[in-house]
């Protein structure tokens, strides 16, 4: 309980640090949605582990407070993943967007989420996500590709004594729709 109260007070100061510093929310939301690709290290808790498997996710994340790419941002995130195909993990929380370079932020992410494992029941846990990126500030739409590296620490609070570390690629859905699309426009003109 100590620990989630001080993740709350962490992120509230945060918060209020880029409110107080970006001087007021009257930007659109910006939104993302993409794919994650990479490794993962499972198990480090248990007397067998550690264990490498293949991980694969889809995660979205929504940004206020953003008016340009030098803008602080913060806002919601959601995410979906699996382990090696054993697992099935849910969950979401909040990310908080630092703009470190002009289109190259680092965007720290803190959460819960709900976990699905061979022979156990779901169960919650909490997760911390580093990503560095393209990601700049679109001016024309809502929308915004954001392609980086991240790592992420995920611990399980439940029976399964869950510990993973997990890192890889995050590639936006509109660079993989991009073919797509490119086919389509010179069919049709």
């Amino acid at each position: 309980m100590r620990t989630a109260f001080t993740l709350a007070s962490t992120v509230a100061a945060i918060a209020g640090s880029c409110i107080a510093f970006e001087g007021g929310a009257h930007a659109a939301p910006q939104v993302s949605l993409g794919t994650t690709v990479g490794g993962a290290l499972t198990g480090l808790r248990l007397e067998d582990g550690p264990h490498a498997a293949f991980h694969l996710g889809a995660r979205g994340d929504v940004f206020f407070l953003r008016s340009n790419e030098r803008s602080v941002g913060i806002g919601p995130f959601a995410e979906v993943l699996t382990a090696g195909f054993d697992t099935l993990e849910a969950g979401g929380g909040l990310s908080v967007l630092l703009p470190v370079f002009s289109s190259l932020p680092v965007i720290w992410s803190g959460g819960g989420f709900v976990r699905r494992a061979p022979a156990l029941d779901w169960e919650g846990g909490v997760s911390t996500t580093l990503f560095f990126g393209a990601m700049g500030y679109n001016f024309h739409s809502w929308y915004e590709m954001q392609n980086g590296v991240f790592v992420s620490a995920r611990y399980g609070l439940g029976d399964g004594r869950q510990a993973d570390i997990v890192f890889g690629v995050r590639l936006d859905l509109m660079l993989l729709a991009l073919p797509a699309i490119f086919i389509y426009e010179a069919i049709a003109h």
